[in-house]
């Protein structure tokens, strides 16, 4: 499995210098492209991997970085746990278990283990975890998929992409794909996908850097974005930043609070946030959503003999 592969891959350059490609092509049982994407992922996370050109060369990680001899700060250590808890919530708790054990080998200080793992609440369930593998498949093999998609509104649609990478963000893992009839790239939320099937037809179309792709396309799906003024209690100041933290807080000249939240049409998830805080926040503006929020809380209390 990928996840457990490259902790291997991380363990061995921390205790070996300058590694070459095809020899960690050999000692994993893959492809030297896949050994260079690894790395590529490696450094993505904070890992300081670099390479060594010329017949002797390979790669290595900065000797700073050295987890051997017990060197390995404990800001270092948090950089690790983070990158395996936004890993951790799409495998098994045995692979888990397995990766914690030999991350635990290297890093334990004199007087125990000082960093714990409880991933109860941030996991995934199998289906989401049994899609991640399937759509990890295909877009290794470069094979179109299909399946049924839910939409945030509840409307349904039959889709078939092209899958280019499966990543994690928003606390929910994503499905980033060339939607070949709209000639553009879409996300969807793995959670919401349904019937997934890998189909016999390979993806042909070359899309360059995915990364660049990626980045372009949230910077299309911000511009979709509605920005809802909203105004709240001095005392509810952290949780709001806690849920919206890209969101900018001020103080108004009557002692309340303002942000502006940035939501895409069709979301929901933004009014049952802001309903959860009863009477201390007010949707101020556009029109349509305050009226939207007050006609959701409007059904919520048809339900109840109020």
């Amino acid at each position: 499995m990928k996840i457990d592969r490259m902790l291997e891959i991380i363990i061995y350059l921390v205790n070996h210098d300058n590694v070459s490609a095809r020899y960690l092509a050999e000692r994993f049982g893959v492809s030297v492209r896949t050994i260079q994407r690894d790395i590529v992922s490696i450094s993505s996370i904070g890992i300081p991997v670099y390479a060594a050109g010329g017949k002797y060369g390979g790669y290595s990680i900065l000797p700073t970085y050295k987890m051997k001899n017990l060197n390995i700060r404990e800001d270092e250590q948090q950089m690790i746990r983070k990158a395996l808890e936004s890993l951790a919530t799409s495998y098994t708790s045995d692979t888990l278990d397995g990766l914690i054990e030999k991350y635990n080998a290297i890093v334990e200080k004199e007087g125990g283990q000082k960093v714990f793992w409880d991933f109860g609440v941030s996991r995934e369930n199998k289906k989401v975890q049994d899609s991640n593998r399937l759509l990890e498949k295909a877009i290794h093999n470069k094979n179109v998929v299909s399946f049924s998609y839910q939409k945030a509104d509840g409307t349904q649609s039959q889709q078939s992409v092209e899958p280019l990478a499966i990543h994690y963000k928003w606390y929910a893992w994503y499905l980033f794909a060339y939607l070949e009839k709209r000639q553009a790239y879409r996300t969807y939320k793995i959670a919401r996908m349904r019937d997934i099937t890998i189909e016999e037809r390979k993806a042909v179309r070359d899309h360059g850097d995915i990364r660049e792709r990626m980045k372009e396309s949230e910077k299309e799906y911000y511009r979709t974005c509605i920005a809802i003024e909203i105004h709240f209690h001095e005392k509810e100041a952290g949780l709001m930043e806690e849920f919206f933290p890209d969101c900018a807080v001020e103080r108004l000249p009557d002692g309340q609070f303002r942000t502006f939240i940035y939501v895409p049409p069709g979301e929901r998830l933004w009014k049952a946030l802001l309903l959860s805080f009863g009477d201390r926040v007010r949707v101020v503006g556009p029109e349509e959503y305050k009226e939207d929020l007050i006609l959701t809380a409007q059904k919520f209390l048809s339900n109840y003999d109020i």
